[in-house]
């Protein structure tokens, strides 16, 4: 691991773009910076600057080592400030990416309590049914019933998301209950598109409704939802969600509904970084004590162990 005093006079270049700036900040002469940062070059065996007209331009090295070297300038600050009484605040933007309907129904709630404890937070949600990619850092943290697949990311298992199929008293008093045994014959289902990934109901649904009509298809769960309450049709919904829409009755199927587990992910890199840590790890206490509503078949669950 590289040693925070090397760092510190790396991070001072970088963010000031002179070796003038760097010392001005650090309280030490040009000729010191320039030297400390020729051994850390030396030590990666890697050049971490492009020198120009413009000042000092990090390399694609050095930016992939920004981050580490800001995590540790936190940590180093945190320390101090704990030895001396006083706590870090966790302020600054954190990007939450995850399903319109669990941003609505189930973050929404959690959010006023994060706020007023952390008030310095500010917070930027991407509400969709596209899950914006972690690796590639377009979001901070993200929530989603499935697995991440980069080894970048850190995920842990918050809860599990249990699915069942809804319907609207007017729908059933037309069409009569589905015989879903027989495939549904006779009956209109509300699906999803297929733009956006896997869905995790689909195998399970799709043997019990190889006979009914999927009439409309919705990029996501919520307006599902709403169609089905004014009966429009069946829907396959998160249960949390089917439970809390008026109107709608869970129906009865031959087969156990699909149960899958809520994953929270951070970038591996960014674990440290206190805002994002702590969002991510209330987050997580958050949805863990709300897990008879997202499962409501099952006692409460523990919240999953991180995962490396």
């Amino acid at each position: 691991m590289l040693p925070w005093d090397d760092l510190q006079f790396f991070l001072a270049v970088t963010q000031h773009g002179t070796l003038s700036a760097a010392a001005k900040v650090l309280g030490v002469t040009q000729p010191t910076v320039g030297r400390r940062i020729a051994q850390l070059e030396q030590r990666l065996g890697a050049e971490l600057f492009v020198r120009g007209p413009a000042g000092f331009q990090p390399t694609a090295i050095a930016r992939g080592i920004v981050e580490h070297a800001e995590a540790m300038r936190d940590h180093a600050a945190r320390a101090e400030s704990r030895a001396s009484g006083h706590d870090l605040g966790v302020e600054g933007k954190v990007r939450v990416t995850a399903s319109e309907w669990l941003v609505r129904s189930v973050l929404g709630p959690l959010l006023g309590p994060l706020l007023a404890e952390h008030p310095l937070l500010e917070l930027e949600l991407h509400a969709e049914a596209r899950h914006l990619n972690l690796a590639k850092r377009e979001a901070d943290i993200a929530i989603r019933p499935s697995q991440f697949r980069h080894d970048s990311v850190l995920q842990r298992a918050v809860a599990s998301l249990e699915f069942g199929v809804y319907a609207a008293d007017a729908y059933l008093a037309r069409r009569g209950s589905p015989r879903f045994a027989e495939g549904a014959p006779g009956h209109v289902f509300i699906g999803m598109t297929h733009d956006i990934g896997p869905i995790v109901d689909h195998d399970w649904l799709a043997q019990m409704t190889a006979r009914a009509v999927v009439a409309v298809r919705c990029n996501g769960r919520e307006p599902m939802a709403t169609l089905a309450a004014a009966g429009v049709g069946v829907a396959c919904l998160p249960c949390f969600l089917g439970d809390a829409t008026p109107g709608l009755r869970r129906l009865a199927t031959p087969t156990p509904s699909p149960v899958r587990k809520l994953w929270l992910g951070v970038h591996r890199a960014a674990r440290r970084t206190p805002r994002i840590r702590t969002t991510a790890d209330f987050l997580a206490e958050g949805l863990a004590r709300l897990q008879r509503a997202l499962h409501p078949s099952a006692l409460p669950m523990a919240s999953g162990p991180r995962n490396g």
